[in-house]
This record gives C-alpha cells, sequence and structure tokens, in this order.
C-alpha cells in the first residue's frame, strides 16, 4: 500500500468550507506565481523600456536600429519597427476555422521552409516574422548599412523626422494606403519598408501623397546640439553612468533578499520535518 505525503495531512478538510488544505496550496502557489510576474514585468522589465527594441529584434533574428525623429531624440527599435511599413499578423485570412485560427501562424503563408511544429513554436513564443516577409515581397531589395553593434545587435541610424513609423500617425496611414494601391499595380516591384518607399518618392517614381514630405532639412545648430562636435571619445556619458548607478542599486537591492530567502527555505524545511515527525508519532 502506497504511503501518503506527510501521512495525507493535506487531505484533511479545512474547518469552514471543509476543502482539502491542498486546495489552498494551489491556490497559494498560484497567487505567488502571478506575483513575482508582476514583479518582473513592472519593476524589473518596465525599466529596461529603451532596450526593449534589442530584445524584439534578437527574437526575431533581424537588426535593430536607432531612430530619430525632427528633434534628434533617438530611441532603439527592432528593424521590423523601423522599416516595415505593413503588420502582416493583422492581414485578413479567409477560410479559417476557430481551431485553425487559433493554430494559424501568419509566416507560414508567406515563408515556406516553416513546419507545423515550428510555426506553432514560433506563434506560442512570440516571434515577428514581419522583416523576413517584407524583405521576401521586395524581392530582396532591401536597405541595410549597419553603422552600430549594440548588446551583440547590429543597428542602423535613422531619421524619422515626419513620424513615418508611428503607426497611429496620418502619415504612416497615409503611406500604407499608398503603398497599397502601388502594390496592387505593381506586383512585381511592391514597397513594404519606408526606406524603399522615400527612394520612390525622392526619384519621382511615386508621386508624394498630400500630407507626406519627401525631403526635411534639419538644422545644423540642432545637429551640433544634439551631437556637439567638442565632445570627448573618452566619457562614460550620462546615459553609461546612469545604466552603471541603476546596476549596483539592482545589486544591492537584491543582497537584501538572500538572508530572508534562505532562512526562510530552512524554516519551511524544518517545519515539513517537524510535521513529519509528529503525523507518524500520533496517528
Amino acid at each position: 500500500m502506497a504511503t501518503l505525503f506527510m501521512s495525507g495531512i493535506f487531505n484533511y478538510g479545512d474547518p469552514v468550507l471543509n476543502q482539502p488544505l491542498y486546495i489552498y496550496g494551489w491556490i497559494i502557489m498560484i497567487v505567488l506565481i502571478v506575483l513575482c510576474w508582476v514583479v518582473w514585468r513592472y519593476p524589473k522589465w518596465g525599466a529596461f523600456k529603451p532596450f526593449h527594441g534589442l530584445y524584439y529584434a534578437f527574437k526575431a533574428q533581424s537588426q535593430a536600429a536607432f531612430i530619430f525623429n525632427m528633434g534628434l531624440i533617438s530611441e532603439i527599435v527592432s528593424e521590423r519597427e523601423a522599416k516595415c511599413i505593413f503588420d502582416y499578423s493583422k492581414w485578413h485570412y479567409e477560410g479559417l476555422s476557430k481551431v485553425q485560427a487559433f493554430l494559424f501562424n501568419y509566416a507560414t503563408v508567406f515563408l515556406d521552409n516553416i513546419d507545423l511544429a515550428h510555426g506553432l513554436l514560433y506563434k506560442f513564443g512570440g516571434r515577428n516574422f514581419d522583416v523576413e516577409i517584407a524583405k521576401k515581397l521586395q524581392n530582396y531589395e532591401w536597405e541595410s548599412e549597419s553603422s552600430v553593434t549594440t548588446g551583440g545587435i547590429h543597428c542602423d541610424l535613422i531619421l524619422d523626422a515626419d513620424n513615418w513609423s508611428v503607426k497611429t500617425s496620418p502619415q504612416h496611414a497615409i503611406i500604407e494606403s499608398t503603398s497599397e494601391q502601388w502594390n496592387d499595380a505593381n506586383p512585381n516591384d511592391q514597397v513594404h519598408a519606408y526606406p524603399k518607399f522615400q527612394k520612390m518618392l525622392t526619384t519621382g517614381i511615386i508621386n508624394c501623397p498630400p500630407g507626406i514630405k519627401s525631403t526635411i532639412t534639419i538644422p545644423w545648430s540642432r545637429i551640433d546640439a544634439a551631437f556637439p562636435l567638442g565632445m570627448s571619445n573618452k566619457a562614460p556619458g550620462p546615459v553609461r553612468e546612469m545604466a552603471l548607478e541603476m546596476e549596483n542599486e539592482d545589486k544591492t537591492q537584491m543582497s537584501q533578499y538572500y538572508l530572508p530567502i534562505l532562512l526562510g527555505g530552512i524554516g519551511f524545511a524544518c517545519l515539513l520535518l517537524i510535521l513529519r515527525v509528529v503525523m507518524l508519532k500520533f496517528l
């Protein structure tokens, strides 16, 4: 006959609802998991928001980009955010049942080197294939000249002075609509990236639609203010200093929890041992 864990003490019902005690153990475990996720999601993951683009670029196995606005304020984003006009996962795909739609990975429509197992892995793993799809639809005519490397990821330097890459901007909606019209009329010369769209505007292949600026002049004084020529190359810079301060602060905060966690684990193990001895003696 099998011996119950701790003589089945967790199978006893509580005095109020008469539910087994292990039910409450599962509830406590679920609550702890949710709390751990919240603690990781906001204070930890949220603190590194400026570097999220590197993570998504690494996950998608693409490049990243330092993208600058009109004020020459930069943000590091994935190559998809910086270059792709369309979000292919939001395209309408007909003939799918509810089960198929749940398991469906949009990348398998465009890329023939993804089998079912990897399609499911990529879908639930959240890997984005927009860059690969855009490259294929553009016959691999792709603007990519990495200027820097950040965290092992090659990064382009892109100036977006007219908010083209801001998905909620009116400019993006105009570019998306104009590109759709061009692609319908020219299936062998499609436009799926902002650099190609801008190149076709400046060469006159596509007429500049109302609300879009094909060229923008940045005053030299603004460039010098953002990238002063007199800045020392050896200076660590305020961003690096801030990153080091955050790292040291994080290490200090974590060191405060090591001893309580260790003592709590030892105490819980001792409590289980005592309960085990008591149950074997009196039951």
